[in-house]
Order: structure tokens, then C-alpha cells, then sequence
């Protein structure tokens, strides 16, 4: 199989490496106008890297993911990707519907997908959403390429697209956050910043293996930690009170969805 990215930073790079790992004798092709920082992102003799599109123009592939910013890809020339040597093109592009790829590209063998930043470590969730006449001999390439980052959805609507990115997209941020503040609690009750910190993020592992693997639901779970008049109870009193962690929570990937509803209409 050949796969070309257009476009390798960091999630470009790590999706990249994910294939490279999942797919037996994958050649790879990078374009990006900065090659020494791509080669440094994924260092791997089997990728070919080029400074620009046109060097690979006379080539075909049987994918090609798009994996640069939008502004970039509406600057691309018309004609950049219409060759169908590039083959099936999937997206990795915030706000850029299937509707305006199809525009740009002049053809409908597209996916357009949304992975999230823990595909740097080999866990990430990437969403997809293809039209219904997409090839069924196309989807479990994507499946395949991004099996290598994490784990993989289909969305059966293009419109959830955004409220998937409002959750899988924006979470790791949003779970950054609550340790950047359960740090600064932790300092605040007396312990001392190196300790806090370690606390913090081995319970945050720990917490996110036990969910991933135990069958239990996450209320099950936090039940089970949740004694009667004990520490824990005591503490969700708190996160779950008025205007706690069920509102905040609702607020703000609502808030994220509907930024995402209007970066989606402006591509």
C-alpha cells in the first residue's frame, strides 16, 4: 500500500507512525514545506519526504490524508489533489465539511475525520464520517490507518462530527485542565509541588486504565470508591453541587459543539 501525507506536524507525524506500524511494507510519502522539522517528527528510513506536492504529482497512491491547516488547504491550487492517483483522500481538518472538500477536490472518494491529541502515544479516538457511496472496500483502509493512533468510530452523520470533536477533541484538554487544578488543590491542603503532581497524574492514569478496562460503567466505578460518609462522598459533594461538574460538564462541550458548528460553517 502507498499513503501520502500532505502535511506532517505533530498529529500528522503520529498518525503517520501509527500506519507505519500497522501496515506491513507501507510506503509512506510526506509533502511539507518544512522538511527537516517533518524528519524530525517521524524519523523512519521508509518515509520519502518532499518540499512540495509537485514532486510527487507523476505518482499514485491508494490514500491520501490532508493533514495540514485549513487556511493552507483552501490555498492549495484547484488542481493540487484532482488527479485520482492520489486516490482515497481523507481529512484530519477542523471545519472543513465533506461538502467543501468535495468542492475543492472534484470528487466524493473522501473521509473527513477527526482524531484527538493522545494518538501521539499510540491512544487516540478519531471519528469519521464518509458519504454513503464511499467504495466499501475504502473504509476499512481508514479503519487501518488509524488503528496504529488509538481507536476508530464512523459517525452516521456528518453533523456529529462537531459534537464528537466537542467531546473527543476537546477532551484531552479539558481533563489537562482538571489536573492543572487538582495539582494546585493538592499544593493548597500541604503537599509539597513535585509530590502533588505525581499524585495527580498516576491517578489520573490509574482512574483512565481501570475505566478502560473494567467492564463497570463510570457511575459504577465511582460508586464502588464511594464510601458511606467517607472521604470520596465527601469531595463529589462538593464537584457534584450546584453549578459542579454535571453542569459544567454539559456547558462546556456545548460550548465547544457549537464553536465547532460555526468553524464548520465558515469552511
Amino acid at each position: 500500500m502507498k499513503i501520502l501525507f500532505v502535511g506532517c506536524g505533530n498529529m500528522g507525524a503520529a498518525i503517520a507512525a501509527g500506519a507505519l506500524r500497522k501496515i506491513p511494507g507501507l510506503a509512506l510519502s510526506v509533502v511539507d514545506p518544512d522538511v527537516a522539522r517533518a524528519q524530525a517528527l517521524l524519523p523512519d528510513d521508509r518515509v520519502t519526504f518532499h518540499a512540495d506536492i509537485t514532486a510527487v504529482r507523476d505518482e499514485t497512491f491508494d490514500a491520501t490524508v490532508l493533514a495540514i491547516k485549513p487556511q493552507m488547504f483552501h490555498a492549495l491550487p484547484e488542481d493540487a489533489l484532482l488527479a485520482q492517483g492520489f486516490g482515497l483522500v481523507v481529512s484530519i481538518m477542523a471545519g472543513v465539511t465533506l461538502a467543501g472538500l468535495q468542492h475543492k477536490l472534484g470528487h466524493s472518494r473522501i473521509v473527513r475525520t477527526m482524531p484527538n491529541l493522545p494518538a501521539l502515544v499510540g491512544a487516540g479516538m478519531t471519528v469519521g464520517y464518509a458519504a454513503p457511496d464511499l467504495a466499501a472496500g475504502d473504509r476499512p483502509v481508514v479503519e487501518t490507518l488509524f488503528a496504529g493512533s488509538g481507536q476508530f468510530a464512523w459517525l452516521p452523520e456528518e453533523t456529529l462530527v462537531d459534537s464528537a470533536t466537542a467531546v473527543a477533541g476537546s477532551g484531552p484538554g479539558y481533563v489537562f485542565a482538571f489536573a492543572e487544578h487538582m495539582i494546585a488543590a493538592a499544593q493548597a491542603v500541604g503537599l509539597e509541588a513535585e509530590l502533588a503532581d505525581r499524585l495527580v497524574r498516576q491517578t489520573l492514569l490509574g482512574a483512565a486504565s481501570l475505566l478502560h478496562s473494567d467492564p463497570r460503567t463510570a457511575a459504577e466505578l465511582k460508586q464502588a470508591v464511594t464510601s458511606k460518609k467517607g472521604t470520596t462522598e465527601a469531595g463529589l459533594g462538593v464537584f457534584e453541587g450546584p453549578g459542579g461538574l454535571p453542569d459544567l460538564c454539559r456547558s462546556g462541550v456545548a460550548a465547544a459543539r457549537d464553536r465547532a458548528q460555526e468553524l464548520s460553517k465558515a469552511g
